[in-house]
């Protein structure tokens, strides 16, 4: 349970606070829309969700590991020990069954772009990127920078 508290404040530090506006709504008893904010793209209605998801017009990065969509979530799929994942904007799917969850990345794991709103800092003297809790170092590989997966905090 500290661990949960301890992921909480370090993704809430790192990737700013939560929507306030979303919150005052959830205190007032206001109706909230449960579509996950990565999927509001083009004028459909989001998938149909397995728990609960952000209310829309959060942050993608209010997604947390456990949480399960009905419908695939768009990305590129990423193959890595044998598994495939979805990444998309800063989230990691996986498979289960017919639902897709939001899981942690493994070290080592190549993602070709990070979210506009990554953190840098610099360690062991060169730059790193922090998104949602996770280290990523730049590689260069003929001519493109791709992120490699080298931590978490």
């Amino acid at each position: 349970m500290k661990n949960i508290f301890l992921s909480i404040a370090i993704l809430l530090v790192t990737a700013g606070l939560a929507a306030p506006s979303a919150m005052a709504r959830t205190m007032r008893g206001g109706a909230i829309s449960h579509r996950p904010s990565v999927e509001m793209r083009g004028t459909g209605h989001g998938p149909r969700v397995g728990k609960p998801m952000p209310p829309v017009g959060a942050r993608a990065r209010a997604m947390h590991y456990g949480m399960r969509l009905a419908s695939r979530p768009s990305g590129v799929v990423l193959n890595y020990g044998g598994v495939s994942f979805i990444y998309d904007n800063g989230v990691y799917y996986s498979s289960i069954g017919r639902e897709y969850e939001v899981v942690r990345p493994q070290v080592g794991m190549i993602v070709p772009s990070l979210p506009m709103r990554h953190s840098v800092m610099m360690r062991n003297g060169s730059r790193h990127y922090i998104h949602n809790g996770v280290i990523y170092r730049p590689i260069h590989r003929n001519g493109n920078v791709t992120f490699r997966v080298v931590g978490f905090i």
